[in-house]
Parts: structure tokens; sequence; C-alpha cells
């Protein structure tokens, strides 16, 4: 596999670098220079030691902002894979991290406004959010990113900007498959205050059959900057699907058949979920003459309701309703101090989250018999440090060091008959460690780093067992060896990077079966990854840009009895190319972008895979002083040849029925109002 990407490699690294030369003066300067957070400091984007690129929400094409791949496209080494199935979050994978998950995010850290998004044991939820209230999105890969400890293959960080005047605004958006979202926005701005509060739903009947989903969401932002500099941020997300119906996946004869179908057993079992999602945060921050300190606290609840597809009414059987409240919160703390050139840093991070579960037979789409009353509990407790060299000269240093502490406990509720008591408690003291150096060369900077990195499984990973009841507490946390290098280059009219990269994992954590929602999970052998990333921003000229970005990717086991096969899930090839063309400005722009991601093993044996695809968008967006306002209209037609492919898969799913279909062309509209003052 892959046996052009040497060739391959050392072409996008020669045209990258060509056309970084090439035009670094010959078009209009527009942009200055990108400051990125991801090694929590402020840095320019050029002098990182680590492999971080960010985007611009604005910079996307416009949408819904209902589905996360939203707001990633484009970036190098992030697979989101949209399912169009709004019972399950957007798939999304790093470098091959996270690509096992049948649900949420896995093996990826995320965090909003600096606030861990991730549970303490490892999972993650983007649907609880409104997307919208996002302004910028970094992507921090590489051996860096396992600082952020516990399941870290890479760090995904949403940002928010604090409001800049006192406005009012309106929003209305209608597509294809019914597709309908309103908002409501007001922004108020005080001399060291500031506040954000916003108001939305969307709704779908969607494009299959048993497929309608409805989310509301209520965002609340307070913004604060004392006289001595202390800076707060308070937000409130308060988020509810009443019932998003779930049309299963398609076996490959039956999406060639007609990719709108449901499965039969969806029909039978009604499988669905509701979810309400409210969690608060406080965080604050000072910097000083001698350093920096920074504080944050959360809390949360998240309730689930979930009927799955299929009975669940064995003897040992743990039900196929599931009845989920979870309760969680956490702080984290961090000091740093400078001397000179260097700056130290210590942190710790405490975390908690505690999981009420039950599980009863799904009766033909009826709640029947409890099967299952348990609480899990999962509890982490870290320690890290860094250290950071910047002297005037060309070299920057960083390394750094994390101690985590991660707990899993169940106590078992259902004890009777041949149903035994399943309670059990697993520990695991895991280190991660990383270190990075860049070197600058005019506008460009050479950088390297090495580090080390384990992902525990989930709560909800060890909730199942391929046979047997209770908690599976032979699955062992998985460890990871990364290696990279790279080129990167900014000037007034271009952004270009390239970075080559490789990982090894013992003990790689695999899906082992999924069928109807249920998915048990493994210990894999060996894995390795191989790859190579580049982006190129590239502005053409006062009215036209380019961005550019793509991922090759060799993952495969390195041992056992699937040596040599892909991991599934994971694409060999992701490229993103995307025009923009604004003639008269904000009054008109055009904007046309093509996605290829190249075709996907849906399991182990790599018998099956889902079809390579190559998809287009076209989007147009006005902007129009209107009796005083800001009206902004935007229409977009996605899929525009009516491609039919694949969205996602379901990894090793025992049924066959592993395919998630994506939507046909489906056009879209929207506009919003604006009254500032």
């Amino acid at each position: 596999m892959l046996s052009h990407l040497p060739a391959l490699a050392l072409g996008a690294v020669a045209l990258t670098m060509a056309s970084a030369e090439a035009i670094s003066e010959s078009s209009e300067s527009i942009e200055e220079t990108v400051i990125v957070t991801a090694n929590r400091v402020e840095e320019s984007w050029l002098s990182s030691a680590a492999t971080v690129d960010s985007v611009g929400t604005e910079r996307q094409l416009p949408g819904f902002r209902f589905d996360s791949a939203e707001l990633l496209a484009g970036l190098p080494g992030v697979q989101a894979d949209s399912r169009s199935n709004f019972a399950q979050d957007t798939r999304i994978s790093l470098r091959g991290f996270g690509a096992r998950s049948a649900f949420g995010v896995r093996g990826i850290n995320m965090r909003v406004d600096a606030i861990p998004l991730t549970m303490p044991d490892g999972q993650s939820q983007t649907s609880s959010f409104a997307l919208d209230t996002f302004d910028r999105v970094e992507v921090m890969r590489g051996p860096l990113a396992t600082l952020y400890g516990n399941a870290a293959g890479g760090t995904i960080l949403f940002n928010t900007a604090k409001p800049r005047e006192n406005s009012i605004s309106v929003l209305t958006a209608a597509g294809d498959a019914r597709q309908r979202r309103y908002r409501l926005r007001g922004e108020w701005v005080g001399e060291q205050a500031a506040a954000r509060v916003q108001a939305s739903q969307f709704s779908t009947d969607g494009f299959r059959d048993h497929s309608s989903a409805e989310r509301n969401q209520f965002t609340g932002q307070w913004f604060y900057q004392s006289t001595g500099g202390i800076e707060a941020v308070a937000r409130v997300d308060i988020s509810r699907d009443p019932e998003t119906l779930d049309p299963q996946g398609l076996t490959y004869e039956q999406w060639q058949e007609d990719a709108t179908q449901v499965h039969p057993v969806a029909r039978l079992f009604d499988p669905r979920k509701s979810i309400e999602h409210r969690q608060a945060s406080l965080s604050l921050r000072q910097d000083t003459d001698w350093g920096q300190w920074q504080w944050a606290g959360w809390t949360g609840e998240r309730d689930i309701k979930q009927f799955l597809s299929f009975p669940g009414d064995g003897e040992n059987a743990n039900g196929a309703v599931i009845d989920l409240q979870r309760d969680f919160w956490g702080s984290n703390a961090r000091l740093g101090k400078r001397w000179g050139d260097w700056e130290w840093a210590v942190g710790a991070e405490f975390g908690q989250m505690r999981d009420r579960r039950k599980g009863f037979v799904n009766d033909m789409g009826t709640q029947g018999e409890l099967k299952r009353n348990e609480l899990g509990e999962v509890t982490n407790r870290d320690l890290y440090t860094s250290l950071n060299w910047s002297p005037e000269g060309p070299w920057r240093l960083q390394a750094g060091v994390r101690h985590n502490d991660i707990r899993f406990a169940v106590t078992d509720y259902f004890i009777q008959g041949s149903n035994p008591d399943d309670s059990g408690e697993l520990r695991y003291r895991e280190p991660s460690f990383g270190l990075g150096a860049s070197y600058g060369i005019a506008e460009s900077r050479l950088f390297a780093s090495v580090g080390e990195g384990f992902e525990t499984p989930t709560l909800t990973e060890m909730a199942y067992r391929n046979e047997g009841t209770g908690l599976n507490g032979e699955l062992e946390p998985a460890r990871n060896r990364q290696l990279e290098v790279g080129w990167r280059r900014e000037t007034g009219v271009l952004q270009a990077s390239v970075a080559v990269f490789g990982v090894d994992s013992d003990k790689e954590l695999v899906v082992d079966t999924s069928d109807g929602g249920r998915t048990t999970y493994r210990n894999g052998a060996r894995t390795e990854r191989r790859g190579l990333e580049w982006s190129l921003d590239w502005v053409l000229g006062s009215d036209l840009s380019w961005r550019w970005g793509g991922t090759w990717l060799e993952a495969e086991y390195a041992a056992g009895p699937y040596k040599g096969n892909s991991l599934p899930g994971v694409a060999d090839e992701n490229f993103y190319s995307q025009l923009d063309w604004a003639p008269l400005g904000a009054a008109l722009s055009v904007d046309l972008a093509a996605q290829y991601r190249s075709e996907v093993a849906t399991g182990d044996e790599n018998i099956e895979w889902a079809p390579a695809s190559l998809v287009w968008d076209l989007a147009v967006e006005s902007q129009h002083d209107w009796a005083g306002s800001l009206l902004s209209l935007w229409a977009k037609v996605d899929n525009l040849f009516d491609k039919k492919y694949v969205g996602a898969v379901i990894v090793n799913q025992s049924r066959g029925r592993t395919l998630e279909p994506a939507p046909g062309r489906q056009f879209n509209v929207g506009a919003s109002l604006e009254y500032a003052w």
C-alpha cells in the first residue's frame, strides 16, 4: 500500500516550497501573523515546535453549523466523516487516532475555550455545543499533543471571540430533507465586561427513512477584565435533542440498491435517542511581569435514553434500552514563570464523571424488563510540567512530561439468579512526554518532535464483553510512540506547511464486534502509521484565495493475525481544496470546494471497503447594508454533481450493516439580519 508515498512526499514538499517562493512577493498582503494557543501559551504559528493548524470559521463554507465536519474541513491530518445520522456524532480521527469510534469521539482531546470537552475516560461529544458560537478552530497533532494526557492522539480546540459591539441578530436557514434552523443572538459590550446569549433550533426529516432529528440549544457567555488584568470567562451551554431517530447502517448491497432506505430492524425495534446536556464553566487568567497563571472549573449533566436495534432479553444480556444519567465536574490550574528566554510551567488537572446506567429489554420499540443497573465512576488526577526556550535567535525548544492517574470503578446493583456481581475497579498510572524543537530560516522554519502517549478504554467501551456480562477488565491502555519532522513558511500572502510523521502503537484499542448499536472492544496487536500532511493557504489577489490541504496515511497492523492489513475506518488519502472568489468584496463571493477520500476498510479482515469519493460543494455569499442593519445571505449546493458515496463506516459491524450513506445533491439557503449600535 502507498508504495508511491516517498515520491508523493517529495513532490508535495517541492510543490509547496516552490509555490511559497514563487508567490511570497507576488500578491497583496491581507493577514497579520497567526497566533495559536494549542501549546497552552500564545505563540506565532510559524515559531511553534508543534504541528498545529488553525482556521477561522468564517473561512469555511456557509451551512447549518450542525455538523462539526463543517468546521474541520481542509485541516491536514483530520478525517471528519459525516454520518448523516443525527443519532450519532460526526466520526473524527486524527492521523488514525479515533478511527475505532462507533459513536462520539475517541482518542482525541477536545476543548472549548480551554475547558475540556473530553471526559476523564477519553470520550467526547461535539453535539453538546452550538457550533456557530466558535470563531476559530485549532488542531494539534503529533508528539507534543500527548502532553494533554489520556486519549490525546491529537487535540482540537474550539475558540470563542469576545463580543466587539452591542448587537442583536436573527438567522434562518432551510434546505432539502426539510432542514430548518433558527437562531436569535444578542451581544453587549461594556467598559470592562461583555456578554453574549444565543438560542437556536435545528430540525430535519432526514434524507433517509427513520432519520428525523431536532436539536434545541442555548449558550450564555460572560467576559470580564479587571483593572488588575485578571480575565474571566463564564459559559453556560444547554442542549436538548427530544427524539432523534436512528436509521442504522446498510449492507453494501442495500446501499447500492437504495441509499435512502432504512434497515428492517429499524422498523422492528424503533432505534432512537434522546439527549439533554447542561454544562457550566468559569476560567480565570492573568499575565504579569513575572509570568502567567490560569485556573478553570466546570460542571455538567448529561442524560441519554437510547433504544438499540435488538431485544437484549437473553439470560445474562444487558438489555437494549440504555438509560444513562451522567454527572461530571473538574478543574485545572497552571502557573508559568519566565526567566529571560525561559518559561517554566507546572499544572494539575482533576476530573470526575459518574454514570448511572440502567439497561432494559427493547420490546419492539417499548421499554421492557430491567436487565442492568450499575454506577460507573472515572476519576483522573494528573500533574504536568513544561519548559520552553525562546531566545532572540533562530532556535525554539519545548519539553514536557505528564503523570496521569486514572481510576475506573463499577458498582453493580443488578445481582440476581445467574447474573453475578459484576462490580470491579481498575487503576492506570501512565506517563506521557513530548520534546520538540524548531529552527528559523528567514520566513521559514524547520521543526521536529518526539513523544510518547497512551489511551485507556472508555467507560462505555468497558461496559460490554463479547461473551458474558460486566466490566471488561481485560482491556489495557494502548501506548504510542511518535516522531515527526516538518517545514513551514509564512509571509503576508501565504501560509504553507509540510510534515512527515510516524506512529507506533502497542495494544491498540480496536472494535471486536458491533451489532445494533452495541459495540465490544479488544486490544489489538501492534500497529504502525506512516504519513505525510501538507497545507497551503494562498492569497492569489485582492479578490481570490485558495486553500489546499491533504494527508497521505499508511495505517497497518504490524503483527498478529491481521498483519499487513489496513486499520479499518482510516482512509489512506484525504485531500481538500477550496477556491474563494470575491469580485465585489463582501457584496458577492463564490466558494468552490472539493473533498477527496480514498477507499476505507470496514473491518479488520479488509474484505469490504467503502468506495473512494470525490465530492464538490458550491456556495454563494452576499452582505449588504439594509435599513441600518447588516443583511447576510447565502446559498449552497452540497454534493454538486450528485455523487453517490458513503459518508462514514461502522467498524467491524458483525452483521455487515457497516455503511452509513451520504445524501445526494442538496440545496440550502440562509439569511441573517444584524443590528449593531
